[in-house]
C-alpha cells in the first residue's frame, strides 16, 4: 500500500468505537450543532417545499465505518472498493417528516452488506446502484464482488443486472448510471478489452493493479440493461470513477473523475468521453486543485440545470469523506483562471464555493460541518439535496460537541461525524434538515426521483459506419497531430520547449517546412515515440500463478515512473505533423524526440486512447506549459488556440518539395489545408508507383528525406538506428510482432539483459595482443587491473560484472550509474573511501554524483559525455583544458547502442520493465 490514510494521524482519528454513554444526547444536539454559522434555517417539518410534497427520496444509510479493530475508518478516494457492513438503500415516499421509509435492499443484504453509487433513470421510475454482500469468511480468497442492482418503483422489485453468478462475480462493478439509449455506464475492475490486449502480447490475462499497486484499477465500461454486450471504454491505469451523463454543452457525453496517477501526478481531474470511448478529453482541473489553500480533488460530480458542474472538493483522505461543495463553470473554462479560447479575456474564477458554510479541509476541526454529497433538484428551484455532517470530538473516549472547552482540549480528536440529509437553497444561502440520522450512522448520496429530460443519444461510431474497416482488422486506430510546435497560444516559439530551431530567420511553421530554409538537423522535433505502461498483476491473484511479488528494487530510482514498453517510433514531418497507426484500446503516451531519439522535455503522463478504426485528432502537445500566465493547456479541443499549421496552401504545393506536384508519371497531391503527414498518409495508397511509403510506426529509429526537391538543395542523408545492429551479446528487446510492425509490437528493456552487457562488448581492438579487448568500457571503468590489483576506476565509475555491495538486488554497474556513491582513492594497494575535513574537527566522505538520470537521456551526463554534446544535464562537460584526465568518448559506443541506452533512460531507467521476469527482485 503506497498511500497512507489520515486515519493513522492523531488529530483525525478516534481511538476506538463510540461509547453509548457519549451518544445518548448527541441526537438532541445534532440539529443545533448543524445550524451554527448558517443563516435563515427553517424547521425540519416543512419538507422540500410546502407546495410539493410527493417527491420520493432515495438515499444510503449505513453505520459509521469501522475497521477490524473497531477503529473508525477515514475513507480514501483512491480506495473506492471500501466496504462498510450495514449499508442499505432507503426509499422515502415524500420529503415530509414522518413519511414512509422502506429499506429496499435489506432482503438481499440482510443488513450486513453495503451499497454505493446511487442514481435514478430519466423517468424517475428506477434506481440503480452497486451492492456488495457481507464476506462470511474474510480469511479465504473468495471475496464477494460489488454488483450492479436495479430497483423498479412501480413493481417494488429488485434485480441484479448481470444474472449469471460466474459473470457477476468476475469483477467489481461500481457507480452505475443510465445512458440516454438505455444502456448502463459504470466503472469496473473487469478491464475487459485490456485483458484481451494482454493475450495479444502473449501475456496471461489479468486485471491490472492501479499505478499505486494498491487495488485493481477501476475503469469505465458499458453494458446493455440485461448485462450483455459488456465492453471497456476507458484505458486509464488508475481509477476512472463516478460517471454521469452530461446535458447542456456536452449533451450525451459521459463525465467522470479520473485519477491521473502516472509518474506521481496523483490527482483526480474531471474528464469526459463518448459512450463508446471516443473523444476522451480532460474537461477541467489539471491546474485548479488549490482550493482555499488546500490541495483538493474533484469527486461526486453532478450537472446542474444551467450546465455548471457540481463537485465535492476534498483531499484524498483525512476529512471523514467530507468536503466542500463547489460549482464549476466547465462550459466556459478549462481551468479556474483559464477560459476556453473563444472567450479569451474572460476573467475567472471558474470555481466557487456553493454554500456559505466555512468548511474546514486543512486538518482543523470542522466547526460548521462538511458535505459528503450534493444533488441538484431538477425543478428550477436552485436548491440542492446535501449530505451534511455535524462536528464532534472524541475527548478521552467520550463524544463531545465542537464547542468550548472541548475544541481546545489537547486530547481532543475529530470523531467520525454523522451525516444527515439537508436542503440547501443556493439563492438564499439557507438550509434546513430533511432526514436526521440516528447516532452511529451516516446518510449520504440522497437523490430525488423527479423525471428529467433525456439527454442526447451519441451513437457508437461502430454503428454509424464512420470507422475504417481495414484499421479494425489491423486492430489499430490513427493518431493525427497537426503540429507538435502548437502550444495552444497561437504563436511559434522557434523550437520545441528548450530545444531551438537552429536555422536562422524561422518565425513560422510554414517556413520551417520549406527544406531550403532548414535542414532536418536544424529542426528541433524529429521523431515521436509511443510508449505504453506495463500492466502489473496482483501477486495474490489466483488466476495468475506466474505473477511475482515485485520488490521496489525491481523498478528503479523513481518507482512511480512505473514499468514502460515502447510501441514504436515515427518521424515528425517538417511542419511538425504526425499521422500514424497506433494500437487500439491501449493506453499510450506520446513523446517528442530529437534527431537521436532522445525525449525533449518531461514524459507524457496522461494516457491517450483510440478505438479500432477510429482517428484521434490532436492540435499540438498535451497539457504543456509554454511560459504563459496562466499556462497554456491542451486538455480539450476548445481550450486552445487554432493551430498554427495552416497546411497545404491554395497552390497545393509545399514549396521546394517533390510532394505534391511533379512526381511522374503519377503526381502525388493533397487537399487544401492538409498537413504534410496527412498528405503522405492519405494519398500514398492512391498513387502507383508509390513515391513514398505511408508513415508508419517502426520499432527502430529510421529517417529518410521524402520531401526535399534535389533541384532546390541536396536531400538530407538517411540513417537508421536498429536493434539488429547490436552485438550478439545484447539481446534485442523487441518482440516478434515488430518485424514488420503490428499492433502488438512491444520493446521491453531490462537493465541486466539489454544495457549491462554493452559495457563488455568486444569491439575488435586488441592492441597488446593478449586476447583481451582493449576498447571495452570495462577495460577502463574497473577497480581491478589486469593482474587483479586494486585501482581507481576511471571517472570513479565501475561498470564490471558483479552485485552491488550497497544493494544486492542491483548490479554494481546499475548502482554506480544511477545512485550517489563515495569517491575512492588508492591507499598504497587498497581502495578506500576518500576522507576530507568536515569542518567540525572530523572527516567525511566525498560524494560522486551519478552520471545517469532517470528523468531521461538528455538530462544524463553519461549521454553528453558519450556524444561530447551539451544537452540538459546539470554537469558541464569537461575539456582537455579543464581536465588533465580528459578522454574524448565520441565513437566509443555505436549509434545503435546509444539509442538503446537513451530510450531506456527516457523510460525511467528501471531495473526491469517486465513484471514476469523471474530474475527481477522479489519480496
Amino acid at each position: 500500500m503506497k498511500h497512507v490514510t489520515a486515519s493513522k494521524t492523531a488529530k483525525m482519528t478516534a481511538t476506538g468505537p463510540l461509547s453509548l454513554a457519549g451518544l445518548k444526547w448527541l441526537g438532541l444536539l445534532m440539529l443545533a450543532g448543524a445550524l451554527v454559522g448558517i443563516k435563515g434555517c427553517g424547521s425540519s417539518g416543512d419538507g422540500i417545499d410546502p407546495g410539493v410534497v410527493e417527491i420520493p427520496l432515495a438515499y444510503i444509510n449505513r453505520p459509521i465505518p469501522l475497521d477490524d479493530m473497531g477503529d473508525q475508518v477515514n475513507a480514501d478516494l483512491r480506495e473506492p472498493l471500501l466496504f462498510s457492513a450495514g449499508g442499505d438503500v432507503y426509499l422515502q415516499t415524500t420529503s415530509q417528516a414522518g413519511s414512509d421509509v422502506t429499506n429496499i435492499t435489506a432482503a438481499v443484504t440482510g443488513g450486513q452488506g453495503d451499497v454505493k453509487g446511487l442514481n435514478s433513470d430519466f423517468e424517475g421510475k428506477k434506481l440503480i446502484f452497486s451492492l456488495r454482500l457481507f464476506d462470511p469468511d474474510p480469511n479465504d480468497d473468495d471475496v464477494p464482488s460489488w454488483n450492479i442492482y436495479e430497483y423498479e418503483l412501480e413493481t417494488a422489485t429488485l434485480r441484479r443486472i448481470i444474472t449469471d453468478d460466474i459473470t457477476a462475480e468476475a469483477g467489481d462493478d461500481l457507480y452505475p448510471a443510465y445512458l440516454p439509449d438505455g444502456r448502463i455506464v459504470f466503472t469496473s475492475s473487469r478491464q475487459t478489452q485490456a485483458r484481451e490486449i494482454l493475450t495479444n502480447e502473449l501475456k496471461p490475462q489479468f486485471s491490472a493493479l492501479d499505478e499505486d499497486e494498491d487495488e485493481i484499477a477501476l475503469v469505465l465500461h458499458v453494458m446493455n440493461p440485461d448485462g450483455s454486450a459488456l465492453r471497456q471504454i476507458s484505458f486509464n491505469q488508475s481509477h476512472d470513477l463516478q460517471p454521469q451523463v452530461l446535458g447542456s454543452s456536452f449533451n450525451g457525453q459521459v463525465v467522470f473523475s479520473r485519477w491521473d496517477n502516472a509518474a506521481g501526478n496523483n490527482e483526480f481531474n474531471i474528464y469526459k468521453v463518448n459512450p463508446d470511448g471516443s473523444d476522451l478529453e480532460m474537461l477541467y482541473g489539471s491546474r485548479s486543485h488549490n482550493y482555499k489553500g488546500v490541495n483538493v480533488q474533484f469527486t461526486g460530480l453532478r450537472e446542474m440545470p444551467n450546465g455548471n458542474m457540481l463537485a465535492i472538493a476534498k483531499p484524498f483522505t483525512g476529512t471523514f469523506d467530507g468536503g466542500d461543495i463547489v460549482i464549476i463553470d466547465t462550459a466556459r473554462f478549462v481551468e479556474n483562471d483559464k477560459p476556453i479560447w473563444s472567450l479569451t479575456g474572460l476573467s475567472g474564477p471558474a470555481q466557487r464555493a456553493a454554500t456559505v458554510t466555512d468548511v474546514a479541509l486543512n486538518g482543523d476541526f470542522p466547526l460548521q460541518g462538511r458535505y459528503s454529497s450534493a444533488f441538484p433538484l431538477q425543478d428550477g428551484s436552485d436548491r440542492l439535496l446535501v449530505s451534511k455532517s455535524t462536528c464532534q470530538l472524541d475527548v478521552n473516549g467520550t463524544i463531545r460537541p465542537c464547542i468550548e472547552p472541548y475544541v481546545d482540549d489537547p486530547n481532543a480528536q475529530e470523531s467520525s461525524p454523522y451525516y444527515s440529509i439537508w436542503l440547501y437553497n443556493l439563492s438564499q444561502n439557507t438550509e434546513k434538515p430533511l432526514v436526521l440520522v440516528q447516532p452511529g450512522r451516516v446518510i449520504t448520496e440522497a437523490i430525488t426521483m423527479l423525471p428529467i429530460a433525456r439527454q442526447n443519444v451519441i451513437r457508437d461510431r461502430a454503428a454509424t459506419g464512420v470507422l475504417n474497416g481495414a484499421w479494425i482488422t489491423e486492430n489499430v486506430g490513427v493518431v493525427n497531430v497537426r503540429s507538435v510546435y502548437d502550444f495552444g497560444d497561437n504563436s511559434f516559439s522557434g523550437g520545441f520547449l528548450n530545444v531551438p530551431v537552429t536555422a536562422p530567420g524561422i518565425t513560422a511553421v510554414e517556413q520551417l517546412a520549406d527544406p531550403v530554409n532548414a535542414t532536418a538537423a536544424q529542426r528541433a522535433a524529429r521523431f515521436v515515440r509511443f510508449v505504453k505502461p506495463v500492466a502489473i498483476p496482483d501477486p495474490d491473484d489466483p488466476e495468475v500463478p506466474t505473477a511475482l511479488d515485485l520488490d521496489d528494487d525491481a523498478f528503479g530510482p523513481i518507482r512511480n515512473r512505473g514499468m514502460r514498453e515502447i510501441v514504436g517510433y515515427a518521424p515528425i514531418e517538417p511542419d511538425g505533423s504526425i499521422k500514424v497507426k497506433v494500437p487500439a484500446n491501449t493506453p499510450l503516451g506520446i513523446e517528442v524526440l530529437d534527431g537521436e531519439g532522445r525525449r525533449i522535455g518531461p514524459p507524457h503522463n496522461n494516457w491517450l486512447q483510440v478505438q479500432p478504426g477510429d482517428q484521434l485528432n490532436c492540435v499540438g502537445c498535451h497539457d504543456l506549459v509554454n511560459g504563459g500566465a496562466p499556462p497554456e493547456v491542451h486538455s480539450r479541443a476548445d481550450g486552445h488556440a487554432p493551430t498554427i499549421n495552416s497546411g497545404l496552401p491554395l497552390a497545393l504545393q509545399f514549396v521546394n518539395t517533390l510532394i505534391p506536384g511533379n512526381m511522374s508519371p503519377n503526381p502525388y497531391w493533397g487537399d487544401f489545408g492538409q498537413t504534410m503527414a496527412e498528405v503522405r498518409f492519405d494519398r500514398v495508397s492512391l498513387t502507383l508507383p508509390l513515391p513514398t511509403p505511408q508513415p508508419q510506426l517502426n520499432i527502430d529509429l529510421v529517417y529518410d528525406d521524402y520531401w526535399t526537391d534535389p533541384a532546390a538543395r541536396a536531400p538530407d542523408a538517411s540513417y537508421a538506428y536498429e536493434y539488429a545492429n547490436l552485438d550478439v551479446s545484447v539481446p534485442a528487446p523487441a518482440n516478434a510482432f515488430c518485424f514488420p510492425w503490428r499492433f502488438n509490437c512491444r520493446a521491453t528493456i531490462n537493465y541486466p539483459e539489454q544495457i549491462h552487457p554493452i559495457w563488455a562488448v568486444d569491439r575488435g581492438v586488441d592492441a597488446d595482443m593478449n586476447g583481451v579487448g582493449d576498447d571495452t568500457c570495462t577495460q577502463c571503468h574497473t577497480t581491478q587491473d589486469a593482474m587483479g590489483n586494486d585501482r581507481v576506476a576511471d571517472g570513479q565509475l565501475d561498470l564490471t560484472d558483479g552485485v552491488s555491495d550497497q544493494n544486492n538486488d542491483h548490479l554494481k554497474s546499475y548502482r554506480e550509474l544511477l545512485f550517489v556513491d563515495q569517491e575512492e582513492v588508492l591507499n598504497v594497494t587498497t581502495l578506500e573511501d576518500r576522507l576530507v575535513p568536515d569542518g567540525m574537527g572530523g572527516t567525511t566522505t566525498v560524494d560522486v554524483q551519478p552520471s545517469m538520470e532517470p528523468d531521461g537521456a538528455r538530462s544524463s551526463y553519461f549521454i553528453e559525455k558519450l556524444t561530447e554534446t551539451e544537452l540538459d544535464a546539470p554537469r558541464t562537460l569537461s575539456t582537455p583544458g579543464s581536465d588533465p584526465n580528459y578522454v574524448d568518448h565520441t565513437g566509443f559506443l555505436t549509434p545503435d547502442e546509444l539509442k538503446l541506452i537513451g530510450e531506456w533512460l527516457d523510460l525511467g531507467a528501471q531495473n526491469y520493465n517486465d513484471p514476469f521476469n523471474t530474475s527481477a527482485p522479489q519480496n
